[in-house]
């Protein structure tokens, strides 16, 4: 293993691991915390190498999601919706070259770097009752991954969503430059058709129809360096809506097809985006019907959530990080304000009535020892549960591993979890003893026991007394 992420040990109280105790000592709830974290930080940089000082054991990426529906604190509904075979849905066609009237109106339209926003409003659209296409026409300089979804609110009339992947940067583009007049695929991340004298792409045909008068809206999942990043929607005011006028209709679609433009700004973080929307453009067309575009009046929802998994220290050389599991969720909706501008048009001026919640769902509890878990001002302990102190739940140790399982469901009733300072800790043991051990969400650089994750993350709890990997936190030569 390469310890270009672990390379240097964590002094954690090691001197005080070898310190002997007296019988007064030994008693001493100070004494014994000290030397369990000692004898953990001891068996943690055996088994994985010596900590970086830079390591930071919160891997989630805080992504949030925005939604029609109001999600419901489980590991489905409030990050991700249900995704679904896309051969159902989609169906790719042939060669189409897209028509440079139509890309020189929008060019002009979007002109790089300036805001964009007043041509616009949030928006979701409305499922017609005939297929429709979508068809990149434009691609400009970003070093984001791009991959457009359609997701179809309450699809099965359960809440429930359904997610299709119908598009990633550069498939299906080509373009010609005065460069290189052959037809040539684009292949770097940065690869865009800013300067192409001809761009032609394979429409999708979405064939929703079933969902007919559904809502459904768009989102781009964005990947910067291999790592994921807050998805641009049209819910959030991330999309434009555009209608094509008449002298920039492209020439080569049949003119009973109704056409529009969805262009994409791919920065969802308000503070850094440039509001150009001109980062990957997208021509929508169907016969009769194309999707109907409403802006959003009733409230949207922005979530986002935190796994949290626990080390007791009942055992100092256990590292399968299931003995609390802890999902925590964060939820706000808000009600879009328009006024009306110099055209007599509804223009989006702000989010009000924000509205918050929290809630933390108890996914595994593999410890004999009792925990108090505290979020926030909020705690809940495994004692005033229904489960008994020594009982291993959900850990593999009587069946299979259940990560959607609900073992114990509470709010935060401050609203006061702080997912940026992961103001999580444990207490555990027995306090009539005074053997009671703290446990805190870690610094930069110090042994864990706890980390945090992604909700749907791959990197689950482990079985009973299986470690995690160390490829997790570490790279390999």
């Amino acid at each position: 293993m390469s310890k270009i992420v672990y390379n240097l040990a964590l002094t954690l109280l090691a001197v005080s691991a070898v310190v002997s105790c007296s019988d007064k000592d030994l008693y001493d709830a100070a004494t014994i915390e000290q030397q369990k974290k000692s004898e953990f930080t001891t068996n943690f940089t055996k088994m994985y190498g010596e900590v970086a000082p830079d390591q930071s054991w919160d891997l989630s990426n805080d992504i949030h999601v925005y939604s029609l529906s109001a999600p419901q604190a489980n590991a489905r509904k409030v990050t991700r919706a249900v995704t679904a075979d896309p051969a159902d849905y989609l169906k790719t066609n042939g060669w189409y070259e897209v028509d440079q009237n139509t890309v020189n109106w929008m060019t002009s339209k979007l002109t790089n770097g300036n805001n964009h926003r007043d041509l616009g409003n949030p928006f979701y659209l409305e499922v017609p009752d005939n297929e429709f296409n979508i068809v990149p026409i434009f691609e400009g300089f970003a070093d984001f991954v791009w991959t457009l979804h359609i997701v179809v609110d309450d699809f099965d009339g359960s809440g429930e969503s359904l997610d299709l992947s119908v598009w990633t940067k550069h498939q299906d583009i080509e373009q010609k430059t005065k460069n290189n007049p052959e037809w040539t695929a684009i292949t770097t991340v940065k690869g865009n058709t800013q300067d192409a004298t001809a761009v032609r792409a394979k429409p999708i045909t979405v064939d929703l129809k079933q969902f007919k008068g559904k809502k459904m809206y768009l989102y781009l999942e964005n990947i910067k360096y291999g790592e994921p990043r807050n998805p641009a929607s049209s819910l959030a005011y991330n999309m434009l809506a555009l209608e094509i006028p008449a002298e920039s209709m492209p020439s080569n679609i049949d003119e009973d097809y109704k056409k529009m433009i969805i262009a994409c700004e791919d920065q969802a973080i308000e503070s850094k985006s440039d509001h150009d929307y001109n980062d990957v453009v997208f021509m929508i067309y169907g016969k009769p019907e194309i999707p109907q575009v409403k802006i959003i009046e009733e409230p949207i929802y922005d979530s986002f959530s935190k796994r949290y998994m626990i080390e007791d220290l009942g055992t100092t050389d256990d590292f399968d990080f299931n003995d609390l599991v802890v999902d925590v969720y964060d939820i706000t909706s808000k009600t879009a304000v328009y006024e009306i501008n110099e055209n007599g048009e509804k223009q989006f001026k702000e989010w009000k009535d924000q509205v918050n919640s929290q809630e933390a769902i108890i996914r595994s509890l593999g410890g004999t020892l009792d925990i108090t878990l505290q979020i926030g001002s909020t705690t809940w302990t495994k004692s005033q549960s229904k489960y008994p102190v020594d009982q291993m739940v959900n850990t593999g140790v009587n069946g299979g591993i259940n990560y959607s399982a609900e073992l114990a469901k509470f709010p935060i009733v401050n609203k006061d979890w702080d997912f940026k300072t992961n103001n999580v800790s444990a207490t555990v043991g027995d306090k009539a003893s005074g053997n009671v051990l703290s446990i805190v969400f870690p610094k930069v650089g110090e042994v864990p026991m706890i980390i945090g994750f992604d909700v749907n993350d791959y990197r689950n709890w482990m079985k009973e007394r299986q470690s995690i990997p160390s490829d997790w936190f570490t790279e390999v030569d």
